[in-house]
């Protein structure tokens, strides 16, 4: 019997493929050349395709942008949102505040993480009407998902004492956001772990009835032990 021949990549498949080619070569490009100096001809270039194919599937440059941002910040091409992952899922039940708090730091780091090198191009795009649009909502489904982590904290009647969901998601959306995440890892140069961390550190110190703290809240050990228990 000689050797099976493996299928040949279906026509979707083969579109599939082209379109992970062209994403991937616009995230290089807009990373090492900026917004204004990548082209459109430039991307298309670089992922072996007619600059047509790449209009007709993205229409434009703001909009290939946008969904460059999302696939990265999913970390994979199926971008799945954030509220129907498995972890947000984990966060929304988990049985005590430190838990919640642990989870929502570690995943939703990480996002950033991904994420964090594309936010200058976007800065760069914001005259953009389509990516002005897509920053927004960005920010808006920020703030309700992080509403949504705050909710499981009051449901568990763990919130400091005259602390309303309101204020505490204001706090959250300030710590946990982008601005605080690139001037600590971006700029001043910590480590992700560092930041991770501080960051569940001050959230459970600012979110969290004192009594509720685990013992050893200030140490990278209890943070990681509550991730993986």
């Amino acid at each position: 019997m000689g050797p099976v021949k493996s299928a040949r990549p279906t026509r979707a498949e083969r579109a599939q493929q082209t379109r992970h080619r062209m994403l991937d070569s616009a995230r290089t490009l807009f990373i090492s050349d900026g917004y204004a100096a990548t082209t459109m001809e430039r991307i298309a270039e670089t992922a072996g395709v007619a600059v047509q194919t790449l209009y007709y599937t993205f229409r434009t440059k703001g909009q290939l942008l946008c969904e460059v941002v999302e696939t990265t910040a999913a970390g994979d091409e199926e971008v799945v949102p954030v509220a129907q992952r498995a972890w947000v899922r984990d966060m929304l039940t988990a049985p005590s505040g430190p838990r919640v708090l642990a989870l929502a730091v570690e995943h939703g780091a990480d996002i950033f993480v991904r994420a964090a090198p594309l936010w200058p191009v976007v800065t760069a795009a914001a005259a953009d009407p389509h990516v002005e649009h897509y920053w927004r909502r960005v920010a808006t489904d920020r703030r309700a998902g992080q509403a949504r982590m705050v909710a499981r904290l009051a449901e568990l009647g763990v919130l400091r004492p005259g602390l309303e969901p309101d204020r505490a998601t204001d706090l959250v959306v300030v710590l946990f956001g982008h601005d605080v995440f690139r001037s600590l890892v971006t700029q001043a140069g910590w480590s992700v772990p560092e930041y991770k961390a501080w960051l569940f550190t001050t959230l459970a110190q600012q979110l969290l009835q004192r009594h509720r703290l685990p013992p050893t809240a200030h140490s990278d050990l209890s943070y990681s032990h509550l991730i993986t228990t």
